[in-house]
């Protein structure tokens, strides 16, 4: 009995050693994570870059927030009656309470879009401004159903915006956006009325790409979201406080293999970078 103490005790402190290292190990974050940060100008780099914009697309939940009011040409039907087995993208303008496929804008001011995907995966949306001979892309990730965009439309005249998916165009919308009035153009602008809490968030990485950004558990960018997949997502935090900001890669099928998440307070006027090796 004493033999047996005497050559199991090394093996029973072995093992307890290798189940604490193996913990150790899958408690360690893999690679270096690191945030700098810099002050930010966000009046000056919205000047310098005068041309249109697109939102990340933003959870929307369809559920409470149907619209009353689907609206097709001068047709205007219930969007319960219009609701049925759809295969391919969408795109709407919401105005309020209604659905359609044309709106009037004025240069600056924002478009909601809503997008609905029959799937989770990428899609192309173009800009296409019929006064200025000009095309402008965007490749995005989106959730399956239903995603509210925000156009900003830098340049007047007829602009349509087309959705294409997995090679499937989607409906064309119509904006026709005119000119800001020349009164409104004269008056001052009040920067912290324009830009309130602002700060800009860039997320660098060689090792993860693909990935999705979610703030809040509410999605904000992809690494595609510039249509090059190089492992660099950056986007517009619009609030300041503590924020969580989740960095999750999806394989082929949708589902998640490497998420992590970053708690972290936000200021106003400052810009972030977060980088992953």
């Amino acid at each position: 009995m004493s033999r047996f103490i005497h050559y199991t005790k090394p093996f029973l402190l072995m093992l307890i050693f290798v189940i604490l290292w193996t913990a150790s190990v899958q408690g360690t974050p893999a690679g270096n994570q690191t945030w700098t940060e810099e002050p930010w100008d966000a009046a000056q780099e919205s000047q310098a870059a005068a041309a249109s914009t697109l939102s990340n697309p933003m959870a929307f939940n369809i559920s409470g927030n149907e619209p009353s009011t689907i609206r097709l040409g001068d047709s205007r039907i219930n969007y319960s009656d219009y609701v049925a087995a759809r295969e391919t993208g969408e795109l709407w303008v919401r105005d309020g309470g209604v659905w359609s496929r044309y709106q009037q804008a004025t240069v600056g001011e924002e478009v909601d879009l809503i997008v609905r995907m029959p799937e989770y995966g990428k899609a192309d949306i173009y800009l296409i401004s019929y006064a200025n001979n000009s095309i402008k892309h965007w490749n995005m990730n989106f959730q399956k159903g239903y995603s509210l965009l925000k156009l900003t439309a830098a340049q007047s005249g007829r602009q349509f915006v087309i959705l294409a998916a997995k090679n499937v165009p989607s409906n064309a919308l119509i904006i026709d956006v005119s000119p800001v009035p020349e009164a409104v153009q004269n008056l001052p602008v009040d920067v912290t009325a324009a830009a309130p809490g602002r700060s800009k968030v860039t997320i660098v990485s060689g090792r993860i790409k693909g990935y999705d950004v979610y703030v809040d558990g509410v999605f904000y960018s992809s690494d595609v979201a510039d249509g090059a997949m190089d492992g660099i997502a950056s986007f517009i935090q619009g609030r300041d406080g503590t924020h969580t900001v989740t960095i999750s890669q999806r394989d082929g099928q949708g589902n998640t293999i490497n998420k992590n998440e970053h708690t972290k307070e936000f200021k106003r006027d400052t810009a972030y970078t977060l980088r992953i090796s």
